[in-house]
């Protein structure tokens, strides 16, 4: 047998497909031969047949499919999905938000869950951008200073943070001062990728709310500022 030398190297966490079975790949362990280089893939089967899984040299296996993580299927090529799956689908996402708020001992407290927000947000997390987050949950209060290079995602760190003091219930309303040129590029980035969703305070608003609130309230004129009325999408 011949190897193949298209098709993509699978990553620890892909789906793939196999002799008609799909699995994730759990391990890859790379080789060099004399034929080039082979890839050792631990596959681990989701299915009920047996075996539950498999080691398999990725560059021998005919009719293989690998499926990126971010990939959606194609509706194209592809027949519908039965409806038992597709009830099964919706009740696993269903779970899956939930995971933030179930603690398994009922005894709490919820930090020593994972974190949630990356599954939360429509983003593409890099590495570094959890850094910040992860120093954020170790503190008692957070109170952090993000000052990384133009470019490298600080509204997305920003955004990571939020989503997820608000999944642990650590904060119920956020307020984001920001520079007048800024607010609508703050309250969009929020509502797009993290939707949450922001409430602009400006002169025009201002005056709203001393005329909602009374002369008496005590509001600041902001220059802009960016405010969730909110958390999670609720009206109240």
């Amino acid at each position: 047998m011949t190897i193949s030398q298209s098709g993509q190297v699978p990553r620890t966490g892909m789906f793939a497909t196999v002799r008609n079975r799909r699995g994730i790949v759990s391990a890859v362990e790379p080789f060099d031969g004399e034929s080039g280089r082979l890839h050792l893939v631990h596959l681990e089967y989701k299915d009920d047949q047996l075996p539950v899984e498999e080691q398999l040299l990725w560059e021998l296996e005919p009719r293989k499919i690998l499926l990126e993580p971010t990939a959606l299927p194609d509706v194209g090529k592809t027949d519908p999905m039965p409806g038992e799956d597709f009830d099964a689908l919706l009740r696993a996402s269903r779970w899956t938000a939930a995971t933030p708020f179930l603690d398994p001992e009922s005894s709490g407290p919820l930090e020593r869950l994972p974190i949630s927000s990356p599954f939360h947000g429509a983003v593409q997390v890099e590495d570094f951008q959890l850094v910040p987050l992860l120093k954020a949950l170790r503190m008692p209060r957070v109170n952090l200073l993000i000052a990384d290079d133009v470019g490298l995602g600080k509204t997305i760190e920003a955004g990571l943070i939020l989503s997820e003091l608000l999944l642990r219930r650590r904060i119920q309303r956020v307020l984001i001062l920001t520079p007048a040129s800024l607010r609508l590029q703050w309250r969009d980035e929020m509502s797009d990728k993290f939707a949450l969703p922001f409430d602009l305070v400006d002169r025009a608003e201002t005056h709203a709310l001393r005329r909602r609130l009374g002369m008496d309230a005590k509001l600041r004129r902001p220059t802009g500022s960016c405010r969730n009325s909110t958390p999670r999408g609720r009206r109240e």
